[in-house]
Parts: structure tokens; C-alpha cells; sequence
């Protein structure tokens, strides 16, 4: 066997495990009355920055267009998930931030249980799969465009 058949396989390997996650997760995104874009943006706006609390900033670690972001952003703000706050020194912008309420429903985030998984394995796996899952993430952004 070469070297080449043997890195097929792995890739092919992973990249299985990768769907049956994908089918796992999916089975409970729609949940908490929300919808698998609107719980990405939860989460990006609790785990991101305050300066890059944006319709624009979550549309390119979305990898959407701002008009999708935007509307993604204007349901949570109806839900009362989200609020809208003006950037000070600039009114044409808005930073956002979670509400209690949006804090709240991210502690049920249907990506939890994904995450104990991964948090229960050893320090050095989790880094290598980070970066790894950030790796392909990046190059199948770079083929899409």
C-alpha cells in the first residue's frame, strides 16, 4: 500500500464521522424555536469579541451574505434574543449583544452535547481537531469562492 492510499482513507474515515456528526447535530438544530443560523449567531456573539459584534463580522464567520446575516439577526432581535446598541463615535453602526433571554437559551444549545464530547477527550485531540476541522473549513471556503 502507499503512502497516497493510506491518506485517502483516513480523509474518506473522517470525513464520514464528520457527516454522522453533521446528521447528529442537525437532528437538533431546529430547536428552542430556532432555526441552525440564528443559534450560530448566539453562539458567535457570546463567544466573540465586543468590537466584532456585527452584522458584517458574523456574515464573514457565517460565510453569508450581510443581507442573510442581517435577517438572521433582525428574528433574534424580535425574539428578543438579541439587542442592537449604538457604536459609540459611529451611529451608522450597531454592535449587538444577548440579551438575558438569548443567554439563557444558549445554556440549551443543541451543539452542547457535541461539545462535552470533544471536551471529554485529551487536551492535545482537542487542539488537533480544532485546528484541523479549522484547516478544511478554511479550504472548502477558499473552493467555494
Amino acid at each position: 500500500m502507499d503512502g497516497n492510499t493510506g491518506f485517502r482513507y483516513s480523509a474518506r474515515v473522517a470525513a464520514e464521522a464528520m457527516s454522522q456528526i453533521l446528521r447528529l447535530a442537525n437532528g437538533a438544530a431546529f430547536s428552542g424555536g430556532l432555526n441552525p443560523a440564528q443559534w450560530s449567531a448566539l453562539r458567535y456573539l457570546a463567544d466573540t469579541v465586543p468590537e466584532a459584534r456585527t452584522v458584517t463580522d458574523f456574515a464573514q464567520y457565517h460565510a453569508t451574505t450581510s443581507g442573510t446575516a442581517s435577517q438572521t439577526v433582525a428574528a433574534l432581535v424580535r425574539k428578543g434574543l438579541v439587542e442592537r446598541l449604538p457604536e459609540p463615535g459611529d451611529r451608522r453602526r450597531n454592535r449587538l449583544e444577548l440579551t438575558s433571554s438569548g443567554h439563557e437559551l444558549l445554556q440549551g444549545d443543541p451543539l452542547g452535547g457535541i461539545a462535552a464530547a470533544i471536551a471529554a477527550q485529551p487536551p492535545e485531540l482537542q487542539r488537533a481537531l480544532a485546528d484541523g476541522l479549522e484547516a478544511t473549513l478554511r479550504t472548502l471556503i477558499k473552493q467555494k469562492a
